[in-house]
């Protein structure tokens, strides 16, 4: 085993964590959606949590051949998958369903509500350290079509951590999925190489 991949196993265990997080979130909401309101906005959170950690996965494996895995670096996987797994933790409620809880019948919007702008700028802080290093080393061979991708992509993540409104934030979140499944097939069309 090379030291990068000693490293990224780390940092993959916690986003795989990470996935397992929401992932439980939505079987939990499942089994006690008689019980709980769950929405669109909580569920399209998390699918786009689920898109945008799994972007950051692969940027991390494409990246391999660039990166050393020193002290800074580690450091800067710790705080990228720790942002992931808090925000992954945030996105539903840590107790619901039971009847005898004050949170029966607990409408996940309102849940929504009270942490998107704590998931939102944690996915935001990690896609920007994402980003920066591409965006000073190969400024000019970024193509347009990812420039624009990503000011769409601020745009509606910056929608979710400012608007109350539900619509305005359902329709970030959907424009947020889209550009994840957009890119999707965009990679099998034409992969950008990093």
């Amino acid at each position: 085993m090379d030291a990068f991949n000693f490293a990224f196993s780390l940092f993959a265990i916690i986003l795989g964590l990470s996935l397992v997080e929401v992932l439980t979130g939505f079987a939990r909401a499942l089994k006690q959606r008689r019980v709980v309101h769950l929405g669109w906005l909580t569920p399209l959170l998390a699918v786009f949590v689920m898109l945008d950690l799994t972007s950051f996965w692969e940027f991390g494996w494409g990246a391999r051949r660039f990166l050393n895995p020193q002290y800074g670096i580690l450091l800067i996987g710790l705080v990228v998958s720790g942002l992931y797994y808090l925000a992954a933790s945030l996105i539903f409620p840590a107790e619901f369903g039971r009847r005898d809880q004050e949170l029966s019948g607990a409408d996940f919007d309102a849940h929504y509500m009270q942490h998107a702008w704590q998931v939102m700028s944690a996915v935001i802080i990690c896609d920007l350290i994402e980003m920066a290093p591409i965006a000073i080393l190969r400024f000019h061979d970024i193509p347009t079509r990812v420039w624009f991708e990503n000011a769409l992509q601020y745009s509606a993540m910056l929608t979710c951590i400012l608007s109350r409104n539900k619509r305005a934030n359902v329709v970030a979140l959907v424009v947020l999925i889209l550009i994840y499944l957009y890119s999707a097939v965009m990679s099998f069309v034409q992969p950008v190489p990093l």
